[in-house]
């Protein structure tokens, strides 16, 4: 690398430094007048060095380089330093003194980051890119009005203050305030001005000069030598190579730690460089060439000249670094420290207009590009802030930033950088503001500058013969993208049209408008192509440059026509320039033969280029200009003639048939594609010709197109301009009457197809041309009219959305036309909300507007136009008129466009419709088809409708129509049966025919009317006399018009229908004749049943007489059931009426085989032992869902269970499951899912579709294997005795022998229901054993993330035990029951079959399962039984306020019975119902009973204000002693009122409450109603007893419903009975030692260090998702300020919010990615991992977006925010307002509820072709 002399970059030290205080030196030499900047810059840079430092650290896997930078130190001892000098004074008081003057700017001037919220109101900005920041937007009235969201890109900056942005409300209330202060300052004297000159020359000397020591290719910069670690290798930011390369590279060259590598890859991208290496000069420098010369192969970007292949690295000294580094700082807080006061804003502006210093405005701009990315941000801002803020130093720097463009550009394009990150991007700042951009056109000549730098840079070199041809190098597109920013700079510089256009002005804009027709004469014909002939093209040629330069070019020239519209000294010398540069461009029309045709009698001299053979192109933008500016004439009564006659004395003529000839033949070209003429030129022509359509190109093509025809149709005599049409579409010959004749008869059928496709090319182009005026200029009608018809076009497709509606509008004021849009929109349309969650609000058209449809509109694609076709057909039916599309009523043209209207009276135009009629009506006819006829019938139409309008009076359509006989063969094709689907059409037009006929000849006798009219309908029949008493009729003029189709239609139906109803009437006649005869051959068996008919119908006859009239509604009341008809029943009580699946009262289920269908094979089966096993699909998955509060299993997740319930063979579905395996390993390495060993592969049920990882096992129901016994009270084992056999039990530890202790061991068979095992079939462990494997699997992957912490969770040994099968079983039930309370479902309510099977599934499964359990299960089991044992019965381990209730029942029912009698392996319990499981269910039932009691608030009940009258009366009713019991135990065991005890001291001064007992009656079945739901969807798997039909299906589940169902006594006085065995259990329960441990750890002390136990509540709190911002604008200010947790001076770009609990995350950024399993992922994976068990929503806020994210995939949703129109806004494109929509919220909720994430992501991953995501790194 070369060497610099830096003495011209680094200042030469002071003559003397004695070491003592700067300021004091500094105040010294100031008084002196000796002090100048050099002083200060040596302090800076002698200085700054201290404050830089680096260091490696050692890590395990090799050295980590820390570099750090003390910013807060360097500005204490620095800048505040500085400050202090300057101002005199204490830093912080002097800046508080200036802060209170509030002398700050009047504009905010706030640079926006990347990602950054801005504002931009619809009502009041002058135009789209003027914007609010946060702040401003908050204070201001805007907030009121029509706004619009969006995310900056950097670099722009807040337009509060600035008057020329808005229109009103121009100040937010904090700038107001700002504007009303002086621009004096009683603090800043002269002398600080003075002092702040110095300084401010010394900050800006020192940064440019250090901040370009790397451009200036410096080694050695500040005394360094080459000896020592005083050197670093510095690495840049590039465009041209992705994150993965530069990581590889750091980790193969730099031999980097990956971690590492991520971290300064992130550095890079945030910053734009990094350090990667600090050491002496060689170790840096050999690293620098190493890097250089790693060759990176490209990563599927193509890359030009100017992007090298290799990074951009420097070595610099540390120094060097250091300085660069404070420099930053410096820029920074200079930029805070100038918006303080006007003043300093002043001082700072004449110092960079100084020309002959290095901190010049010239040099900032020119060294820009040498910057890296924070170097020029700094730069950026402290201009914005320096010099954008007063209106006179804008101008200054507009003034240099005009003439410095051109050089500007040319190095933006040739860098790599991003826009937001150049000094290019300022231009919008300067060019949107009216007067300056006025001024720099008037005055800088900056309109030409633009587009002749454009020309030079970006078309020239693709310049070839006079005509533009983009080569087909992918590289140039990147270059030419780049250069289009110009484009856009002109678009801002030509925004705001001047009311008045002054002398300057003018000419400046004409010298801008001669650089642009430089350029649209090269852009006219470029591209051109030729039909290809005889083999197919060889390759697609290069099209997208050409229309994109066209889209970029459009709005210019829109704006530029507009300015040229309101000035008719420019719009003159704007026409004669266009005409000249039109006549000098030789495309198409230069030196053509030309040869008369003639059409009808009528001759034209028609140019000779044949379309077929010759180059067409699409792209004409000087005769589309033409067009545009011939519009505007009529305004200040210029015209054609009047103007060809002034061009004339400059020898310029443009004849008619020149201006039309070009897009004449573009229009011929396009009808011949669509004939199927250029099949040969591949698909690259189509394309062209829809963008030519589309909605971002046809307002300056097809649009200019058309009005260009229609200006040569009213310049040109009528006949020749058809005539010349016909030529050009190569019809002359097909125009004469004898055309069929002389066809030949072996002409091929493609060729006949060709010249009929180019006949209604022809005709439609015709009914365009004289049917699309709605455009002004053309005809009268404003810019409005012409929107409302376009969208009333729209509207008859289909029903729009507002988005949709957006969309298909052509954008022509750049965005600033959205409340016109709306305003026409109101007037022609009704909007309907959206309804549901996932529909959308539609705009639907006011009927009374379908009238002005068009079936011909320009606009419409083929697809359109029969769908809107088909509607109006349809409405039409409905409404009983003409089944037709008459064309709509047609506005006046101007004057300039009235001959136009000729067209229709002409003999060519008359020639050609009679002759189609001829040849609709021959038969014979081979060049006819029935489209011909129906557009020969729209341009009558449009003649017939002309003329009635009266608006020419030259128009005399009727009369010249005789001519032709047009009348007659109408009527003639009316009565025409070939012509049937135009019929309707045919009538239309005969009746507004007659209509002109008698407006023009009133003296037709009514005799002739009616013969014509009996002539046209034919001879007469009966349906035609119907018709005529038919209203129809009536409506379409009476009994002596044609019948419509519809009519026909009705009438022919009612024939069949009456025809069908005679023939019903003669059959049964014929019955009844039949019936008749036979019951007149048996009148003997006849005569009792007449008899008793009779007497029922007169005792019917007299209770109908009684009662009132039928018309009433059913009293249900009188409908009584009788006891006879209620039976046995009636009789019983009511207890024993009620339906039990446990208990003394349980009912029987008898089970029947279920049979099956496998999904598979589709073979029948049915369970058996001897049977193959069946399974259904399912899924395991970890969730942590109903886990919202703190409980025993800490941060360990539990499994969930889905399944589909769809059956298949066991053997079928592993035959599958290889298959879907091996079609997984078959897919592209780049669409798989990367997969650990711990993962479940996942496939879909084959039925469908539903997303599985394992199966479950299907078995029959558990009666089956053990039949219940008779019930009978004195057979079983009491609850006591049950009680004691299992505390004796545990404390046998489950031994052999701890059947022993049983008293009855009869009781106990009966009680237990002790079995033989059951038979089942040999696989089934193998299958239930690949279901817990899955389930082990699932836990695995959870845990693997855990085991990097200090406490793992987990070992694998806990994975084995089968109570992992219990827990998930206990999980999934309880996940369902608070699944169906979130949707209000009750327990009777339909269940999917998705939910029942799983359940029913599962628990068989479980149950069955623990009955065959191997050797080494039993072992392990056994110890957990002791625990579980100990637990419950013996109070030994934790207390009953921290039991999961039902965890521990379902426990209890698969664990311990069978180790009671685990010594017999013949022998099982099964559980299926019997009095051991109701037990069981009592003993769990009295714990949560005593839990809640413990738990019970009387002072929060209390303050529920609930009505207890009903409780109060029930508590009345009790016996005293079980009162007093019930009160003694709330008394001994209540934590609320033991603390409020031992507050008071004293218990026995409190008195309870007396409505304390009927609080505590209403609060337990509440906090029972949780644990009873999942205990009756428990047992209801067991003993498949179903609810009762006393269950409600429509409300809550009621306590004593689910109690009487279980068993359970709902009564809860009987639980408080001391001659009963339930108030000692629960007394045991209650008097836990940790319970009172609980209550003292209520006590916060500050030495207690132990952990306090968790309580786990009776009724967990219903999972809810985070509560979001109402406003979705307050949702994005709110993370508006959120710093990157790794980067405290940069803001998260991508902050985005878990729904689950609110964190904030910095997602998909590399900033951000901790280790999960030794393995980098970011932040919200790693937080999915934690949070949600491996699954999270998000909200990626700026970008307005929900992300589902599982391991390794993910998926984005749709937010729940919604517009005013009910659409959401992905990304925030448009802008609108956005609302919280809870149905959208509660459908994420739901899915999240139900664990149907997983589901959803696959869901939309399979139906979605998207390129591949990298989740895991998001």
């Amino acid at each position: 690398m070369d060497r610099y002399d830096m003495e011209d970059v680094v200042v030469a030290p002071p003559a003397e430094h004695d070491g003592t205080s700067p300021l004091k030196e500094w105040r010294l030499k100031f008084q002196a007048g000796t002090l100048t900047r050099n002083d200060i810059i040596w302090y800076i840079k002698t200085e700054a060095p201290n404050y830089f430092g680096f260091l490696t650290v050692m890590e395990t896997d090799g050295p980590t380089l820390k570099c750090m930078f003390k910013e807060s130190l360097a500005k204490e001892e620095i800048i505040d330093v500085i400050v202090e000098f300057m101002l005199n004074e204490n830093p912080v008081t002097a800046l508080e003194k200036l802060r209170m003057e509030g002398n700050t700017a009047t504009v905010c001037g706030k640079v926006f980051k990347n990602g950054e919220p801005t504002y931009s109101c619809r009502e009041c900005g002058v135009d789209p890119t003027c914007v609010l920041c946060v702040n401003c937007f908050k204070r201001s009235a805007h907030r009121f009005h029509k706004y619009k969201m969006s995310s900056s890109g950097g670099g722009g900056c807040c337009d509060c203050g600035d008057d020329e942005a808005w229109k009103r409300d121009q100040y937010c209330e904090l700038h107001l305030a700002n504007s009303k202060n002086p621009f004096e300052s009683e603090i800043i004297t002269s002398a600080v001005l003075e002092r702040a000159e110095i300084c401010f020359s010394a900050i800006l000397a020192f940064c440019v000069n250090y901040l370009e020591i790397e451009p200036n290719a410096s080694l050695q910069c500040l005394d360094g030598e080459l000896d020592g670690a005083s050197f670093c290798t510095v690495l840049y930011n590039d465009e041209s190579h992705t994150f993965d390369q530069v990581i590889n590279t750091l980790t193969k060259i730099a031999r980097c730690r990956h971690k590492d590598a991520m971290e300064i890859v992130a550095a890079i991208d945030r910053e734009g460089r990094a350090v990667v290496k600090c050491d002496t000069f060689k170790e840096c420098n050999d690293l620098k060439t190493a890097i250089e010369n790693q060759n990176i192969p490209p990563n599927g970007v193509l890359t030009n000249a100017r992007h090298s292949p290799s990074l951009r690295t420097s070595v610099l000294n540390i120094n060097s670094v250091a300085c660069q580094q404070f420099a930053l700082q410096l820029l920074s807080w200079f930029q805070e420290f100038l918006v303080r006061h006007y003043l300093f804003r002043k001082t700072f502006a004449s110092l960079v207009q100084q020309k002959n210093e290095s901190y010049c405005i010239r040099h900032i701009l020119e060294y820009d590009v040498k910057l890296w990315k924070t170097a020029r941000t700094c730069w950026h801002r402290l201009l914005i802030s320096g010099m954008l803020m007063e209106y006179e130093n804008k101008v200054v720097f507009a003034q240099e930033f005009s003439r410095r463009y051109a050089s500007i550009v040319e190095e933006f394009i040739n860098d790599d950088h991003d826009h937001s990150f150049s000094i290019v991007s300022l231009s919008v700042q300067l060019f949107t503001v009216p007067t300056i951009s006025h001024y720099l056109i008037a005055r800088e000549g900056i309109f030409d500058k633009l587009l002749h730098t454009f020309y030079h840079v970006a078309i020239e070199k693709f310049i070839h013969n006079r005509k533009l041809h983009f080569s087909k190098d992918i590289a140039s597109m990147t270059f030419f993208k780049r250069a289009n920013y110009i484009l856009y700079d002109l678009r801002y510089l030509l925004s705001i049209k001047p009311e008045l256009i002054s002398g300057d002005l003018r000419r400046g804009f004409l010298e801008g408008c001669k650089a642009l027709m430089r350029v649209l004469n090269v852009m006219q014909g470029m591209e051109s192509i030729t039909r290809q002939v005889g083999q197919h093209m060889d390759y697609e040629p290069e099209w997208e440059c050409a229309f994109n330069l066209h889209i970029k070019l459009a709005s210019t020239i829109s704006q530029v026509i507009d300015w040229a519209s309101s000035d008719a000294k420019l719009l003159r010398k704007l026409y004669k320039m266009t005409v000249r540069a039109l006549v000098n461009n030789s495309f198409i029309v230069g030196s053509q033969d030309v040869e008369p045709r003639e059409v009808a009698g009528h001759i034209a001299n028609c140019l000779l280029y044949d379309v077929s053979k010759r180059p067409v192109s699409i792209h004409l933008p000087l005769s589309r200009f033409y067009a545009g500016i011939y519009l505007h004439l009529g305004a200040h009564d210029l015209t054609y003639d009047m103007l060809l006659a002034e061009a004339e004395t400059i020898n310029l003529k443009l004849t008619p048939r020149e201006i039309i000839e070009p897009v004449l033949c573009t229009q011929a070209m396009t009808a011949q594609v669509a004939a199927g003429m250029w099949r040969r030129n591949g698909y690259s022509l189509l394309h062209q010709l829809y963008f030519y359509r589309n909605v971002r190109c046809r307002v300056e093509m097809l649009d200019r197109d058309i009005v260009c025809l229609q200006i040569g149709a009213s310049l040109m005599e009528s006949n020749e301009f058809l005539i010349h049409m016909l030529n050009k579409f190569d019809m002359i010959e097909w125009a004469r009457p004898n055309y069929d004749t002389g066809l030949p008869q072996k002409l091929a059928e493609d060729e006949l197809n060709r010249q009929k496709a180019m006949t209604d090319e022809f005709l439609e182009l015709l009914i365009i041309i004289i049917g699309e005026r709605w455009m002004p200029g053309v005809s009268f009608v404003t810019e409005e009219d012409r929107l409302r018809k376009e969208i009333i076009q729209l509207l008859c497709t289909k029903s729009y959305s507002h988005s949709e509606l957006s969309r298909a509008l052509p954008d022509c004021n750049g965005g600033s036309n959205d409340s016109i849009i709306e305003h026409v929109i109101k007037t022609v349309a009704t909007f309907k909300k959206p309804i549901g969650s996932e529909s959308k609000g539609v705009y639907e058209m006011k009927e009374h507007l379908y009238d002005e449809f068009n079936v011909y509109f320009y606009h419409y694609t083929k697809e359109d136009k029969s769908k809107a076709e088909e509607q109006q057909r349809e409405r039409c039916k409905f409404k009983k008129e003409l089944v037709c599309c008459p064309p709509p009523m047609l506005p006046q043209l101007t004057p300039a466009f009235t001959s136009m209207a000729n067209i229709l009276q002409c003999n060519v135009f008359l020639s050609i419709t009679a002759i189609v009629m001829d040849r609709a009506l021959d038969s014979r006819s081979r060049s006819f088809t029935e489209s011909h006829l129906q557009k020969v019938l729209h341009l009558l139409g449009f003649a017939i409708q002309e003329e009635l309008s009266e608006h020419y009076p030259f128009l005399s359509f009727y009369e010249r129509s005789q001519t032709f006989n047009v009348l007659q063969k109408l009527e003639e094709l009316a009565r025409c049966p070939d012509l049937e689907a135009h019929h309707d059409f045919v009538l239309w037009t005969i009746k507004r025919f007659k209509q002109l006929q008698a407006k023009q000849a009133p003296n037709i006798t009514s005799t002739s009317a009616a013969a014509a009219a009996a002539a046209a309908t034919g001879s007469s029949s009966s349906s035609s006399s119907a018709a005529t008493s038919s209203s129809g009729t009536h409506e379409h003029g009476g009994a002596d018009q044609p019948l419509t189709s519809e009519q026909q239609a009705r009438l022919e139906k009612e024939n069949r229908s009456r025809l069908a109803a005679e023939r019903r009437a003669k059959i049964m006649a014929q019955m009844q004749n039949a019936q008749k005869s036979f019951m007149k051959s048996n009148a003997e068996m006849f005569a009792s049943t007449t008899e008793e008919a009779t007497a029922a119908a007169a005792t019917a006859a007299a209770a109908t007489a009684s009662k009132p009239s039928s018309d009433t509604p059913m009293d249900w009341d009188d409908i009584a059931e009788s006891l006879e008809e209620q039976g046995a029943a009636a009789l019983l009580p009511e207890t024993s009426r009620t339906v039990a699946c446990l208990g003394e009262r349980r009912r029987h289920y008898e089970a029947v085989d279920i049979r099956f269908k496998c999904i598979l094979c589709f073979e029948d089966c049915s369970i058996s032992s001897s049977g193959p096993p069946l399974v259904s699909s399912a899924f395991v998955q970890t969730s942590r869902v109903i886990y919202t509060t703190p409980s025993a299993e800490g941060r360990r997740p539990a499994l969930h269970v889905s399944c589909c319930g769809h059956v298949m063979h066991y053997i079928c579905w592993k035959e599958y499951y290889s298959s879907e395996e091996s079609k997984e390993l078959r897919r592209p390495q780049r669409n798989r899912v990367p997969l650990n060993q711990a993962q479940n592969v996942e496939f879909h049920c084959p039925y469908c579709r539903t997303l599985s990882n394992t199966v479950l096992p299907v078995s029959d129901a558990l009666q089956k294997f053990s039949p219940p016994s008779v019930p009978t009270s004195g057979n079983f084992m009491p609850l006591d005795n049950f009680v004691e056999t299992l505390r004796m039990a545990s404390e046998l530890a489950l031994a052999e022998s701890a059947t022993t202790t049983i008293d009855n061991m009869a009781h106990f068979d009966l009680s237990a229901q002790i079995i033989q095992k059951p038979t089942l079939h040999a696989n089934f462990t193998d299958v239930v054993g690949s279901f817990h494997g899955a389930l082990r699997n699932a836990m695995q992957s959870q845990l693997q993330g855990q085991r990097s912490r200090d406490s793992p969770n987990a070992t694998d040994s806990d994975l084995e035990t089968v109570s992992l099968l219990w827990d998930t079983c206990c999980y999934t039930l309880q996940a369902l029951e608070v699944y169906q309370y979130a949707t209000q479902k009750p327990l009777k309510a339909e269940m999917p079959m998705r939910h029942q099977s799983c359940a029913s599934y599962l628990v068989r499964a479980c149950a069955l399962y623990s009955s065959n359990l191997t050797e080494s299960q039993i072992s392990n089991q056994r110890k957990q039984g002791v625990q579980l044992y100990d637990t419950i019965f013996n109070q030994k381990g934790n207390s009953v306020l921290e039991w999961d209730c039902f965890r521990m029942l379902v426990q209890l029912n698969f664990t311990v019975p069978n180790l009671l009698i685990a010594s017999d392996e013949r022998k099982t319990m099964l559980p299926c119902g019997s009095m051991f499981d109701f037990y069981i269910l009592q003993t769990c039932f009295l714990a949560n009973m005593t839990k809640a009691i413990i738990l019970f608030d009387l002072e929060k009940e209390q303050a529920r204000r609930r009505d207890i009258d009903e409780e109060q009366q029930y508590v009345d009713q009790l016996p005293t002693n079980i009162r007093d019991n019930m009160t003694t135990f709330y008394c001994n065991h209540n934590l609320a009122w033991l603390s409020l005890s031992r507050q008071q001291n004293d218990s026995e001064q409190l008195s309870v409450p007396t409505t304390m007992l009927a609080h505590l009656v209403k609060y337990v079945p509440r906090q029972m109603s949780s644990f009873l739901r999942c205990a009756c969807l428990f047992y209801r798997c067991i003993t498949d007893v179903d609810f009762p039909d006393s269950f409600p299906t429509d409300q809550p589940d009621r306590f004593e419903l689910m109690c009487q169902y279980l068993g359970l006594d709902a009564q809860l006085g009987v639980y408080f009975d001391m001659e009963s065995v339930y108030p000692t259990i629960m007394q045991s329960f209650a008097s836990h030692p940790h319970i009172s441990g609980q209550f003292l750890d209520c006590q916060p002390t500050a030495s207690s260090q132990s952990k306090s136990p968790t309580i786990v509540p009776c009724q967990r709190p219903l999972p809810h998702l985070v509560t979001l911002y109402e406003d979705y604008s307050d949702l994005i200010n709110s993370v508006s300020d959120i710093f990157c947790p790794n980067n405290e001076r940069e803001e998260m770009k991508t902050p985005t919010m878990c729904l689950i609990c609110g964190t904030m995350l910095c997602g998909q950024s590399y900033c951000c990615q901790p280790e999960l399993g030794r393995q980098q992922v970011g932040a919200c994976t790693h937080h999915a991992h934690f949070c949600g068990a491996e699954v999270g929503i998000f909200l990626r806020i700026r970008d307005c977006q929900v992300v589902y994210l599982s391991p390794a995939k993910g998926c984005f949703l749709q937010p729940p925010y919604l517009d005013e129109y009910g659409e959401t806004d992905q990304g925030l494109r448009r802008g609108n307002p956005l609302r919280l929509y809870k149905p959208a919220y509660d459908r994420i909720y739901l899915q999240w509820l139900g664990h149907n994430l997983h589901e959803e992501i696959a869901r939309l991953n399979e139906n979605a072709s998207v390129t591949v995501t990298q989740w895991q790194h998001m």
